[in-house]
């Protein structure tokens, strides 16, 4: 097991931190999705694959890390992804772009950000902009991908301010809502 806690922040009453790591507890951040997203777990987009089964797949990928957010000691989010493989299938179905090679994929060139969550009474202390920070400076590849449901704007304007570009859009699973798939250069110091 791999893991550095990679800041403490003390903001007003709290105090949160970040752990990047390689092993994570799929039942405890499946509880912590469940709470994210109450509202919308109805939508075919929570339920098929469920979280549980998308967080053990990413969690099993090869070269996978996650960044965890603790608030008072206790799990609040997390950020974590994996390398693409150059057979991977993370860009099927992608509306025309104006770059051909965007989806051509090598051994590292792009990390892809598979789940990002927080629980809502944290999210005004920028922990998730930390915990995306912390794990997406160890990684070594060229990029980093992710997509955001298209309906999700304070997160999609969020990303672009902090260098993202929004490259198409794409259905991750049948019958989900459309996403906006986002890339952007690594290391996070470029641009």
């Amino acid at each position: 097991m791999s893991s550095s806690v990679a800041a403490t922040e003390a903001s007003g009453s709290l105090d949160s931190s970040t752990v990047v790591t390689d092993q994570v507890d799929v039942e405890a951040l499946a509880e912590v999705y469940r709470r994210v997203h109450a509202n919308d777990l109805h939508l075919v987009d929570h339920q098929v694959p469920t979280a549980r089964e998308r967080l053990r797949w990413t969690a099993e990928a090869a070269g996978f890390e996650a960044a965890l957010g603790y608030v008072d000691g206790r799990l609040v989010g997390t950020v974590m992804g994996c390398p693409l493989p150059p057979e991977t299938l993370w860009w099927r179905d992608l509306t025309a772009t104006d770059d051909p090679d965007l989806a051509v994929e090598w051994a590292g060139r792009t990390f892809a950000v598979c789940e990002a969550f927080v629980l809502p009474e944290f999210r005004r202390h920028r922990l998730g902009l930390r915990m995306t920070t912390d794990l997406l400076a160890r990684r070594r590849e060229e990029r980093v991908a992710l997509a955001v449901a298209e309906t999700n704007t304070r997160v999609w304007h969020a990303l672009q301010r902090v260098g993202f570009d929004h490259v198409g859009d794409l259905v991750p699973f049948p019958g989900w809502r459309p996403h906006r798939m986002l890339v952007r250069a690594l290391p996070l110091n470029t641009r």
